[in-house]
């Protein structure tokens, strides 16, 4: 396939599936509100959607869209390290998660220490860049060899 062709096509898949994310924004938003209009709690309504996500606290990750949703706000990662590294890490959040067992769930493999650090400084900037400054500052790599999503 050209080179042109597959750039093409993976822009397109990054629009797509950005637009998904904020859909499914809009949708929950919309949801809120109408909990706030009929005074009720999200348990009386025939349905979540946000079940369909990986609910941690305050965040969502939406694994249709390989996105972060925060507080509001989607931050795209896609279907790469950053993402795969932030889904690890969010399952059992305020948990400690070894560099061995991340290099397993995340790379597939043994690699260097610094591609976990390397990693973990990327997604840091992107959630940032994308609005989540406080999400970003909750990844913690402050005990030597693991890391772990802090939410209180």
């Amino acid at each position: 396939m050209q080179i042109e062709r597959k750039r093409a096509i993976r822009e397109a898949l990054t629009t797509l599936a950005s637009s998904h994310a904020i859909v499914a924004q809009q949708i929950e938003l919309a949801i809120e509100l109408l909990n706030q209009e009929i005074q009720s709690d999200e348990e009386s309504l025939p349905f979540r959607v946000v079940q369909r996500f990986g609910i941690l606290h305050n965040s969502l990750v939406d694994v249709d869209s390989q996105s972060v949703i925060w507080k509001g706000q989607s931050c795209f990662l896609g279907n790469r390290l950053l993402f795969r590294f932030f889904e690890r890490i969010s399952r059992y959040p305020n948990q400690f998660i070894s560099y061995d067992v991340l290099l397993d769930d995340v790379w597939g493999g043994p690699r260097e220490n610094s591609s976990i650090r390397g990693v973990a400084k990327r997604l840091r900037d992107r959630l940032a860049l994308g609005g989540m400054a406080e999400l970003a500052s909750a990844i913690d790599g402050s005990n030597a060899g693991f890391y772990r999503l802090i939410l209180v």
